[in-house]
């Protein structure tokens, strides 16, 4: 959950950039025919040798993470593609006299993780950045603050992102139960600052930032936005959902370098953490830093990239002939998002019915019913794939709506739109994300960061019958895809696995016992498969990734522990010891 870019042009120019990729519909990665059983027969006579697989993993148990839960003990590698897949004895066959031998040693592989909600360029970005999560004081906030500001010009602007108001005592708090612009004004006397709530959806700027942006006590709320004030009419700092613009919009666009510093950071978190494929947005210089990485043989995930649902940008893709899926087996794009709503957190998630916390407020609804129709319709019949977040019951809703209503428009064809985090559902609604091909694309840390006040904002039995509600949408045939929208929640994928399959808190494991609304609880099995088969199936990419069958693309992680197995409390500590991409290996320990 990140504030939306307005950068539609520099989106356009980068579009403009890829537009020689190949269309999707040509199929452009060719996949090798599958045979009849595997393992292959290994090369034997010294001209099959020569095509040996370039490695053998042999020792371990390898998790193929296809809808029978198969689980190998080998697998082999050649051309950046899986090669086979079975016993030891079988699999080093493969073997010739330049194959990479690794012996697993009893460990477990899996497919690599594709996140399915992420936004890698931003989140990079927010790792040079000022960081506050984990704050539970003011005085912490202020003193991370004033260390960025010593070492800054004079003027020039600090970013940050992580706070929670929640975790704040309330003594310390101004009006509405937010902070106050006084804080950062002390932090940081001489320069404009805007701080990022953890959800990405409200904003805490001081007094020089509100100054630049020429936000006074008569500055009126933008369409879909809230500028909180005190008991004189005063701006706080605080500005949630579209006001956010009013200040962030005079923040400098990260240059060429910097993108590509940040870029470059989130990859070396994501090979770290067995992140191989993304799913993100591409805004402003991203997309050419991708390109440029991809060119240069230097891209180590695989990006499946997003713009805004707006209407210049749907024509434009139109222009350039990008339909969804558009790309090579790196870099893609051809999704468009939407939001039609704001967070729980902040209140701002459109309700069907009016907080619990709150009995006058519903939130804040970014479209009119006419509005997001005629987007999504647009969209659709342009071949684009539409994602849409969507975070309470009124706004899923919505969203489903204007999926159904596009369908009846437009002519009959595959479809894979999406609604983002799918929150907070009616029980009405579960089962029309199967009847509609709507997919989930949900984050499991969402619930076990947010289960200390879901209660609070919306009742126990809302959130008992509609709140994260994975198994429920499992059990209606809906798809279900996971991410972890990192920066907003951490990236390693293994928080996500344990938040499924627990429903416990991360910060102290094993609590609440049992988990929370357990019946919820996944698999271990299953919760890998929300993040890696799954998620190819998100992203048109089910017959290239996200199994580990042979023909299938070589991404693949090593762990140091057998997540399949483990007491639940060690899956927050299992890490990889090896991610490889396309057959090559990105990060060993």
């Amino acid at each position: 959950m990140i504030p939306r870019s307005r950068s539609t042009l520099l989106a356009l120019l980068a579009l403009s950039a890829c537009a020689t990729a190949p269309r999707p519909g040509t199929n452009p990665v060719p996949v090798p025919p599958r045979s009849p059983g595997w393992p292959h027969p290994g090369p034997g006579t010294p001209a099959e040798r020569a095509n040996a697989a370039d490695m053998v993993l042999l020792g371990g148990r390898v998790f193929l993470a296809d809808e029978a839960n198969t689980v190998a003990e080998a697998l082999a590698i050649r051309d950046g593609r899986v090669l086979a897949v079975g016993s030891d004895a079988a699999i080093r066959d493969y073997a010739g006299p330049g194959t990479q031998i690794v012996d697993l040693d009893g460990k477990l592989v899996t497919p690599g993780f594709n996140d399915a909600h992420i936004h890698f360029g931003a989140g990079g970005q927010g790792l040079l950045n000022v960081s506050l999560l984990g704050t539970t004081s003011l005085a912490e906030i202020e003193r991370r603050v004033a260390a960025a500001a010593a070492q800054a010009q004079p003027g020039e602007w600090i970013l940050g992102r992580g706070w929670d108001h929640t975790r704040l005592p309330a003594s310390e708090l101004g009006a509405g139960g937010w902070p106050t612009k006084e804080v950062l004004d002390r932090a940081a006397p001489n320069n404009p600052v805007l701080l990022s709530r953890v959800d990405g959806h409200t904003s805490w700027a001081n007094t020089a930032a509100l100054r630049i942006a020429g936000v006074t006590r008569t500055t009126a709320n933008p369409s879909g936005g809230e500028v909180v004030r005190d008991a004189r009419g005063e701006a706080t700092g605080i500005l949630k959902e579209t006001a956010e613009g009013l200040v962030s919009r005079h923040v400098p666009a990260p240059t060429l370098a910097q993108a590509r510093r940040g870029i470059r950071a989130a990859l070396d978190l994501a090979a770290r953490t067995g992140v191989t494929s993304v799913q993100t947005d591409v805004w402003g210089a991203d997309m050419a830093v991708y390109k440029q990485l991809r060119d240069a043989d230097s891209l180590t995930v695989r990006v499946y990239g997003w713009h805004p649902l707006e209407r210049r940008v749907i024509e434009g893709m139109r222009e350039l002939g990008i339909t969804a899926g558009y790309g090579d087996e790196w870099l893609r794009m051809g999704m468009l998002k939407g939001y039609t709503d704001g967070t729980l957190g902040s209140r701002t998630a459109f309700m069907l019915e009016p907080f619990a916390d709150d009995h006058s407020h519903r939130g804040l609804p970014q479209y009119t019913n006419a509005q997001l129709d005629s987007l999504v319709t647009a969209a659709d019949a342009a071949g684009l794939q539409v994602i849409l977040h969507a975070i309470g019951d009124a706004a899923n809703r919505q969203a489903l709506d204007a999926f159904e209503r596009a369908a009846r428009v437009n002519s009959e064809r595959p479809r894979r739109h999406r609604i983002e985090h799918a929150q907070v559902l009616d029980q009405a609604d579960i089962p029309r994300f199967r009847q509609l091909g709507v997919i989930a694309s949900m984050q499991p840390t969402h619930a076990t960061s947010d289960m200390r006040w879901v209660d609070t904002r919306i009742g126990r039995e809302r959130a008992t019958e509609g709140a994260y509600v994975w198994r429920s949408l499992l059990n209606a045939g809906a798809t279900v895809v996971f991410g972890t929208d990192f920066p907003v929640e951490p990236m390693p994928p293994v928080e996500g696995i344990y938040s499924a399959v627990t429903r416990q808190s991360r910060e102290e494991p094993g609590t609440p016992p049992g988990g929370w609304m357990p019946e919820q609880r996944l698999t271990r099995q299953e919760a890998i498969r929300l993040y890696t088969a799954t998620p190819a199936y998100g992203e048109w990419q089910e017959t290239r990734k996200g199994v580990l069958h042979a023909g299938m693309l070589a991404d693949l992680v090593v762990w140091d522990r057998d997540l399949l197995t483990v007491p639940e409390g060690e899956i927050l500590q299992a890490a990889p010891v090896m991610t490889v991409v396309g057959g090559r290996v990105v990060y060993r320990r």
